[in-house]
Parts: C-alpha cells; sequence; structure tokens
C-alpha cells in the first residue's frame, strides 16, 4: 500500500472528526467553564486583593499557560479521544496506511488550538459584560491585556535576537512534542501517559544540567556561535528519531497489552 494517499488521507480525516466529536465538544464546553470561572475569579471576586492591572495579568497568564501547555503537551493528546473499548481496533481496522493513521492522530491536537480561541473569546466577553454591569472601574478585554503582556516581553528580546529566539523557541516546542509523542505511543494509558513522560523529561533535564560544564550559569540569550549551530543540528536529528521511534511504536501497537507498547 501506498504510504501517503491524499484522497485516503481526507477521508481518514473526515472519519475522525466525526469520531472526535463528542471528545471535541465536551473539550470546548469544559475549557469555556473553566475559563470563565478564572477570569470571573480573578476580575471580581479578587478585585479587592490587588489592582484592576495585577488581575488582568494573571488571566493573561492563565490563557498563556492554556496555549503553551498545548503546544507542549500536544501530542500527548493523539488517543485522548478514544477511550471507547474498539476505537483502537476501528482504527487499525481502516482501509489506510499505517503512516496515515499515525500522521492523523498526532495532528489531531492543532484541532484544540481554535477550540481552546474560541472558548477564550466566549469566556473574555462574559466577563466583560460581568464588569460592565457589575460597575467595575476598569473594565478591558482579557485578550487585549494578554497581547500587551506578550508585546512586553518580545520587546525585551534585542532585536538582533529575534530570529535565534524563534528558532530556539520552535525547536523547544519541537522537541517536547516529540518526546510526548513517543510517550504517547510507548505507554499504553491514553489519558495520563503525559505523568511518566514529564518525569522522564525532568530526570533527563537533572541528567544534561549535572553533565553540563557551565551548571549554574544560566543566559536567556548570549552570543551565537558555532556550538549552538551544532546543537541546533543535534536537536533537530533527536526531534526526528523521538518521532520516528514514535511511529514504530505505533505500528507495533495492539489492541491488547499490557503497560507499555513493546
Amino acid at each position: 500500500m501506498i504510504q501517503f494517499n491524499i484522497n485516503r488521507f481526507g477521508k481518514l480525516a473526515r472519519w475522525s472528526l466525526t469520531n472526535d466529536k463528542k471528545y471535541h465538544v465536551k473539550t470546548f464546553f469544559q475549557t469555556l467553564v473553566i475559563l470563565v470561572l478564572v477570569f470571573l475569579f480573578l476580575t471580581s471576586i479578587t478585585v479587592t486583593f490587588g489592582t484592576e492591572e495585577a488581575n488582568y495579568r494573571a488571566c493573561s497568564l492563565a490563557v498563556i499557560i492554556l496555549f503553551t501547555s498545548t503546544f507542549v503537551l500536544g501530542s500527548s493528546f493523539m488517543f485522548y479521544s478514544m477511550n471507547r473499548k474498539y476505537d483502537m481496533q476501528a482504527l487499525l481496522m481502516l482501509p489506510a496506511s499505517n503512516f496515515e493513521k499515525y500522521l492523523i492522530r498526532i495532528l489531531s491536537w492543532i484541532l484544540l488550538l481554535p477550540l481552546y480561541f474560541v472558548a477564550t473569546i466566549a469566556a473574555d466577553l462574559v466577563q466583560y459584560i460581568f464588569g460592565l454591569v457589575a460597575g467595575h472601574e476598569e473594565v478591558r478585554f482579557v485578550i487585549s491585556a494578554t497581547m500587551e503582556m506578550l508585546g512586553k516581553m518580545w520587546s525585551q528580546v534585542p532585536a538582533d535576537k529575534h530570529s535565534t529566539v524563534v528558532i530556539g523557541l520552535l525547536l523547544l516546542f519541537l522537541w517536547f512534542q516529540s518526546v510526548y509523542a513517543l510517550g504517547a505511543t510507548f505507554f499504553r494509558t491514553n489519558k495520563y501517559n503525559w505523568i511518566p513522560t514529564t518525569a522522564i523529561i525532568i530526570v533527563l533535564f537533572l541528567v544534561l544540567v549535572w553533565l553540563s560544564p557551565d551548571r549554574g550559569k544560566i543566559e536567556l540569550v548570549k552570543e551565537d556561535s558555532a556550538t549552538d549551530y551544532v546543537l541546533d543540528v543535534v536537536y533537530a536529528v533527536w526531534v526526528m528519531l523521538n518521532f520516528w521511534l514514535s511511529y514504530r511504536l505505533f505500528c507495533r501497537r495492539q489492541v491488547i497489552g499490557k503497560v507499555v507498547n513493546l
């Protein structure tokens, strides 16, 4: 079978959207309710404990954490919607290649981003209208406060380091995605595979810090060097290796198994 066919992949995508509809609807409303409660709590209930500006900064931080954690943990969600007994069996029996099935599952988290964005806008409107009705002195949109916070953070980066920071963040996010994709296919548990994967990442980070000759020195922005470019290549290869191992484990995945897929 040809590994990738655009028509077959399109049919697989439609099947996945239909099959995951209930999960996406539930996720949207869960996120909406949580954001509404967080926004109202920070902008209304805690208004007497701090300034309006500080409360909106806290709301902005909650939004940033939501989207950042989704970018980092996204690939670990690849089987979250498949919680019924025969969902995995149905996926494995579909008339599509393993590569197409793996690709559609690992990209499924991307659909969460627009859902979270719409939920954020809706929750923001609720807190804005509630603030006007309640007669708060300073009512503003959380989204505008979030953009302002991100703008200030970006302005603190030197102009000649923008490309370095972008490439570094991109590699970092891809590395996290590859590690969590490997964890999602290595551990059989669908819902909480990110927990042991996170533990492994922490241990790996501690080992790297311990082996580093410059441990104890942390520089967020430093001069580019040949070593930095070599490290970028190493991390890029590491990312590809993690995704390849994840794909191989997906191809070996069995409907009935133990703790890990080996």
